[in-house]
């Protein structure tokens, strides 16, 4: 059965490429982006900001306008960072939490309201594997996904009476655009942090660049929308990413974290 799908952050890397699919797929997506105009072949786009509540409220009533339901909501827009956190920008530090964690509670707000009264939706929290360590220079990155793990596994308790679901998707390394748009530290010359700074930051472009095609997650999703019980997590990523969450868990911190260390070469 056709879904009626909400994906933020589609105008380019994963995001495009989940609505694209499910689109073929025969589901009625809408994706937004927060340049106006945009416009594609295979789905709708609608201009909207996570950061922005009247204008998230906007595009879920436009929405309902035109479709009279929302089915699904995917929570994919993000930003990414990276700096020791002794010189972080508060205020980029800001911007990120602001987007990928209140931007998804107001996505979440918008939205419900219209599940309940379905009696049926979906919720899907694009998350990281980063959200289940704190690594070196991606502290408030890490630290951001992880409270959208934690919202999602609120969100399940508090929806199962009303018949919503909700779960997180982790992808770890993946071939998408968020390179270009990572906000960094200015590290200066002569700081301490300079060296492993920028070995370490070769590292997360590295993984990026070489890391899984974003067309893996629309089969995915298009499987966890069809699915009668949605399970709280889905991990995607090379086996050496997703090994390293085990690794965690079963081995003494000292050596979890030297192991991390020698890794980044610090």
């Amino acid at each position: 059965m056709a879904k009626v799908i909400l994906i933020t952050g589609a105008s380019t890397g994963l995001g495009y490429s989940i609505a694209g699919y499910l689109a073929q797929r025969g589901h009625v997506v809408y994706g937004t982006s927060r340049q106006a105009g945009l416009s594609t072949g295979s789905f709708r786009m609608l201009s909207m900001d996570v950061g922005d509540p009247q204008s998230v409220q906007q595009a879920v009533d436009q929405i309902m306008q035109q479709e009279g339901r929302l089915d699904v909501l995917v929570n994919n827009a993000g930003l990414g960072i990276a700096a020791p956190v002794e010189l972080m920008s508060l205020s980029d530090v800001q911007r990120v939490f602001d987007t990928n964690v209140l931007g998804v509670i107001r996505m979440v707000q918008a939205a419900l309201p219209i599940m309940r009264r379905q009696q049926s939706g979906l919720i899907i929290n694009i998350s990281s594997i980063a959200a289940e360590a704190g690594l070196p220079y991606r502290g408030a990155y890490s630290a951001s996904k992880a409270a959208v793990e934690r919202l999602t596994e609120a969100l399940r308790l508090e929806l199962a009476p009303f018949g919503v679901q909700a779960c997180s998707v982790q992808p770890g390394g993946t071939k998408t655009d968020i390179n270009k748009n990572r906000l960094r530290a200015s590290i200066e010359a002569d700081s301490v942090y300079k060296s492993t700074f920028d070995r370490t930051y070769e590292l997360i472009d590295q993984s990026v660049s070489e890391g899984i095609e974003s067309a893996v997650f629309g089969p995915l999703l298009d499987s966890i929308i069809n699915s009668s019980q949605v399970k709280r997590l889905y991990r995607v990523g090379k086996p050496l990413e997703k090994f390293s969450v085990l690794l965690k868990r079963v081995l003494p911190t000292t050596l979890y974290e030297r192991m991390i260390r020698n890794h980044y070469e610090m």
